[in-house]
């Protein structure tokens, strides 16, 4: 590379649009750099930049472009890692943005100074990846229990951001809404670098990684430094100021204009201490007091400890503004929500003239403002409200919630209420719900400090912490990881009945968070269909399981997701388990226009359909719009083995679209939503075997595929030698670019050219090209999806069989005509690399029954091989040779290696044909 790094003050600039970086954002990159590792914990107080930590990654990570890969000590991946799932999350939007501005940077040169900074990280970024062609840096959002997209590349630079339930499943192989959980463990667990942002939200996390090393003490890190395993960095301004190492701010830094303004934002608090009632009363009285003192419209921002409370808040607030002649805007968040609500109240908290976003306009509100939130808000939400009122809580609670007051100290009239109702119940010591003892040690140092001030005290961020004192908060417990039970987690094909859950694991033992993810849909199929269209983040609400169980009774019946991610199996409630998948139908409720409801009954809006099509279901379409069509269905499908004539179909269809077209607007629905899927509806049926028959739109989204299954089989019809030759150079410049060794890296390459030879089985390629016009062996079959499962059985390829337990076979019998190929651990690694790129094989390939007497065949290096065909046999060696490869590589790092061969098939499958060379 022959154009110099830029500094980073260069890149903060050139990303921030000319704004200097404060002082101890400069020094920080300066250390990470000089000593190639981040300090344990990055202390600095609220509202002053923390998110310039991910600047910061990409910045040294692009630093480092031009060293051997294996000698990079900057870690591929950056995760960003909360506690809660965040319905403002500027930190999300800040590396959307960053991602954008390299992306349109240009390889070469540029309009100006700006413009060729990021172009030179920009080229710095893509030589890192082993496509040159793909954005130089991805950004990727886990917010749901439902995940639509995880990293693709090991080798690509990535910024992923989660929460810790994501985050810490993944790391344990237990990734919620992942089909691949190997590939998932191995991008959270190796070559990342995991910023913990409000790290005392989870102290359990970081003792969890230094444990899990522990466990296996015998393995052999492919990469050296940070890059060996998760770098854990804890990001707090609660933090312990007695961590060895703390990085916080300085001398420059407090003479810093912007940073003495923040540090000194007046947020004059007083005590509201009542003796008795209900908490929402007081809060919502709380909120109507400080109104009534202000003369101009402004922004009120009200927090409490739980979604319950937060909604009886709500509910007393809008009770008490029927009847005004100029009510507030009330908004409700609690963060379980979907996103197509979510981005709703987005938009009206970011609102540049009337909500209360740190950049707001200086444009006089003409109404005032009130959002009532729960922790949602503490992290993550760069908003600046001029009034707050906060329910009793801790103290790293209290100093974030007051970092969303006058943020930027641009309100000298700000001020908060702080409002405290005895604990319920009578237990000694008085224990609050969710924090515990401390708030009566809050309380204390409040009353003492607001005695000497005069009954206000000003907890501007450079006081707070001399007036509330030390976190008196207890983490409790988290369970000891043994070597066992890490084992069991390892194995993902097959995990055991009653394993342990991963939850108390990074959550502790006083509160897991045992959650489930719920969606809403028109058509619920009985248990053995397959869900359509498939699931996605965007509609899912993660749920405690307690309160899901609750709304739903003991007894009452559900439908989930098995395994495979589409099928639906039916279970009671009290059969659920966290990360569990659950659908409902949409008339059930539960959901309203800010969320999660236990008591709300109103139809809720299937946010799957748009960009999908419709299911031809009478149940369904009456659920979506009241309509009684299922004499038009029966005349457009017929009755079970009745054949329908072209005229007959096309004028039920006709007739179908013609009453949904003049439905006016179903309940929930907004008009132009709604008048837009329903007029891009088409007069196509798409029928599917075990799917709901549908009408197709004219511009379909694309489907998730699942990418343990034989469906990645579909697509452009491509021969099975070069995939197999394109997938294996693409695993190889996978591997070189990460670094991992040559002889490892020979193995891998090599794998990912055999991986696919078990489809040389005649019945899998009658499968693919069932005329065999082709005259060659096909990778890929360009069939339409809802032929895959009639053209299967009508090849007699058996139901649950699996091409790479075939591929695996044939490796063996050449590697025992290849005696000298190798030693004992290439081997291994090469058969388990080929009978694990679907994610099978850890520890088993699940046999098929088959009883087949044929025979499969391939050429390898120039060996004609041929082994049985029968799927029903098992390779009862595999799970030894599993553990073997995780005792040397270590689990995470296994599982990396498989993730470089899956991750370039899918690469190879996505683009049809991909000319790659090796440098």
């Amino acid at each position: 590379m022959t154009e110099p790094m830029p500094a980073f003050h260069e890149f903060y600039r050139a990303v921030n649009n000319d704004r200097d970086p404060f002082p101890w954002q400069a020094r920080l990159a300066e250390q990470v750099a000089a000593d190639e590792r981040w300090p344990r914990e990055i202390g600095v107080p609220t509202g002053l930049g923390k998110t310039a930590c991910l600047e910061i990654a990409v910045w040294w990570l692009a630093s480092q472009a031009d060293r051997p890969p294996a000698e990079r000590t900057a870690p591929t991946r950056v995760w960003w890692v909360v506690n809660r799932r965040l319905l403002v999350d500027s930190t999300a939007e800040h590396a959307r943005t960053m991602a954008e501005s390299l992306r349109g940077s240009g390889s070469r040169g540029g309009g100006g100074r700006d413009r060729s900074v990021l172009g030179r990280v920009a080229d710095r970024l893509r030589a890192l990846s082993a496509d040159r062609d793909a954005p130089p840096l991805e950004v990727i959002s886990l917010r749901g229990g439902i995940a639509s997209r995880t990293p693709t590349d090991p080798s690509r630079p990535t910024v992923v951001l989660c929460t810790l339930p994501m985050y810490g499943s993944r790391l344990l192989f237990r990734g919620y809404g992942s089909n691949l959980r190997a590939v998932d463990a191995a991008m959270a667990g190796v070559d990342s670098l995991v910023l913990l942002d409000e790290a005392h939200l989870a102290p359990h996390l970081r003792s969890l990684v230094g444990a899990l090393t522990d466990c296996t003490p015998d393995a052999r890190s492919i990469f050296p430094g940070l890059r060996a395993g998760p770098a854990v960095v804890a990001l707090t301004a609660t933090g312990d100021v007695d961590e060895p190492g703390r990085f916080g701010l300085n001398d420059a830094d407090e003479r810093h204009p912007v940073v003495r303004a923040r540090l000194d934002a007046r947020k004059a608090t007083s005590l509201r201490i009542e003796e008795k009632g209900e908490t929402a009363r007081h809060l919502a009285q709380a909120t109507l007091d400080l109104m009534k003192e202000t003369s101009d419209p402004s922004s009120f921002l009200v927090f409490a400890n739980s979604p319950k409370t937060a909604r009886d808040v709500f509910r007393r607030l809008q009770k008490r503004m029927e009847g005004r002649a100029s009510k507030p805007e009330l908004i409700l968040l609690t963060g379980l929500t979907r996103e197509r609500e979510a981005e709703r109240t987005r938009t009206a908290v970011l609102d540049p003239l009337t909500g209360m976003a740190a950049a707001k306009s200086d444009t006089p509100r003409t109404r005032d403002l009130i959002v009532v939130a729960t922790q949602t808000l503490e992290v993550g939400a760069d908003i600046d409200a001029e009034y707050l009122v906060t329910e009793a809580c801790g103290v790293r609670a209290l100093t974030q919630r007051l970092g969303r007051l006058n943020r930027l100290g641009r309100f000298p009239h700000a001020r908060a209420a702080y409002v405290h109702v005895p604990a319920p119940g009578r237990r000694t010591p008085a224990t609050w719900p969710v924090y515990g003892e401390e708030p009566a040690c809050v309380l204390e140092r409040l009353r003492s400090a607001a005695s000497i001030a005069g009954g206000t005290v000003n907890l501007s961020p450079r006081r707070v912490a001399e007036v509330l004192g030390r976190p008196d908060d207890d983490p409790g417990r988290a369970p000891e990881v043994l070597p066992g039970i890490l084992w069991e987690w390892v194995k993902t094909t097959t995990p055991p009945e009653g394993e342990a859950p991963v939850e108390p694991y990074f959550s502790g033992i006083a509160a897991p968070q045992y959650a489930v993810s719920v969606i809403w849909r028109v058509h619920v199929p009985d248990a053995g269909e397959r869900l359509w269209p498939r699931t996605t983040d965007r509609e899912a609400v993660d749920v405690p399981l307690a309160e899901l169980r609750e709304a739903l009774g003991g007894e009452e019946p559900v439908h989930r997701l098995a395994g495979d991610g589409v099928t639906l199996e039916s279970a009671t409630s009290a059969d659920l388990r966290p990360g569990d998948q659950i659908v409902l139908g949409t008339d059930r409720g539960l959901l309203d226009q800010f969320g999660w409801d236990r008591s709300a009954t109103g139809v809720v809006v299937d946010a799957s359909l748009e960009g999908r099509g419709l299911p031809l279901d009478a149940s369904a379409i009456e659920r979506l719009c009241g309509l009684s069509v299922g004499h038009a269905i029966t005349r457009a499908m017929g009755d079970e083995g009745e054949e329908v004539d072209d005229t007959q179909r096309d004028e039920a269809i006709g007739e179908l679209l013609e009453a949904i077209r003049g439905v006016q607007l179903p309940p929930g629905w907004d008009a132009p939503e709604w008048h837009e899927f329903a007029g891009s509806l088409e007069p196509r049926i798409v029928v599917a075997r075990r799917e709901v028959p549908r009408l197709r739109v004219r511009k379909p989204r694309p489907e998730l595929r699942i990418g343990e299954f034989d469906e990645t089989s579909l697509g452009v019809t491509v021969e099975l030698g070069p995939h197999g030759d394109a997938v294996g150079v693409r695993a190889g410049i996978v591997a070189d670019r990460i670094g991992v060794p040559t002889k490892v890296r020979e193995v891998v390459a090599l794998a990912g050219k055999l991986h696919d030879i078990g489809k040389a089985d005649p019945r899998f390629q009658r499968w693919l090209d069932p005329e065999g016009s082709a005259g060659v062996p096909m990778a890929k079959s360009s069939a339409p999806r809802h032929r895959w499962e009639t053209m299967r059985a009508d090849a007699g390829w058996p139901r649950g069989g699996r091409h790479e337990d075939l591929s695996a076979r044939l490796v063996l019998a050449w590697l025992e005509d290849q005696p000298q190929w190798g030693g004992d651990l290439e081997r291994d690694l090469l058969v388990h690399l080929v009978i694990s790129h679907h994610g099978k094989g850890r520890p088993l390939v699940p046999p098929a029954k088959d009883g087949t007497c044929d025979t499969v065949a391939s050429v390898i290096s120039g060996t004609r091989v041929e082994v049985a065909a029968d799927l029903a046999i098992v390779d009862w060696d595999q799970p030894g040779r599993f553990r073997r490869l995780n005792s040397h590589f270590g689990p995470w790092g296994l599982a990396l290696l498989e993730a470089v061969v899956i991750r370039s098939d899918h690469a190879v499958s996505a683009r049809g044909d991909v000319e790659l060379e090796m440098p």
